[in-house]
């Protein structure tokens, strides 16, 4: 059997496993589905889906790997259209739009169970772009780490908490809209904290 056969197999269950998986969630939401619930919506055997996954939050954290990607990409493509000088917390609007785009993935994750787990996610990823962003605007501040922290931190909770009452709430706000609310709550503060370093 070639490796290409062996690995559009696996594209495919490892597929058909996500799938199940957000669709079970839309439906019941992510806390009340079990490991047998999404098997049988895949029509997939017991063993196949511990051959891929250990249990449903890995097959979760797997589906967020291909967003990350994607954010990464998004990311790269924003940052070469902006330029060598984009504006400061530019890197967020891929957040923004992001999620708007992908809606019917977030909002039932956010509202139905497994709330925890996607927002630490998400935080994660966001806490990355954010550091790697702050670093490559202000060189300097990798002398002044807990100042550096400090603020990556307060911007990723920020970005998340207006992302998530966004989400629960239905506000009928584009993405767009929503980031420029981000950058005025957050930009001047965070830039007078970063100068004071």
């Amino acid at each position: 059997m070639s490796a290409a056969k062996v690995d559009r197999r696996v594209r495919r269950t490892r597929e058909l496993l996500q799938r199940a998986l957000l669709s079970l969630i839309q439906e019941r939401g992510y806390d009340r589905i079990t490991v047998q619930d999404i098997i049988d919506r895949a029509d997939i055997g017991r063993s196949t889906f511990y051959a891929h996954y250990r249990d449903k939050d890995d097959l979760l954290l797997a589906g967020f790997e291909d967003i990350r990607s994607a954010l990464a990409a998004e990311r790269k493509a924003a940052e070469q259209a902006a330029g060598p000088t984009s504006e400061f917390l530019q890197p967020l609007r891929v957040v923004f739009r992001h999620v708007e785009g992908h809606q019917h993935v977030w909002q039932p994750l956010a509202r139905k169970g497994g709330a925890e787990l996607v927002t630490r996610i998400m935080r994660d990823n966001v806490t990355d772009l954010v550091r790697d962003h702050l670093r490559s605007q202000l060189p300097g501040l990798g002398r002044n780490q807990p100042q550096l922290e400090a603020a990556v931190h307060y911007v990723a909770s920020a970005c998340i908490g207006l992302l998530t009452w966004w989400l629960d709430n239905d506000i009928p706000y584009s993405a767009e809209e929503l980031y420029a609310i981000f950058r005025r709550l957050t930009i001047q503060g965070v830039r007078r904290f970063l100068a004071s370093a």
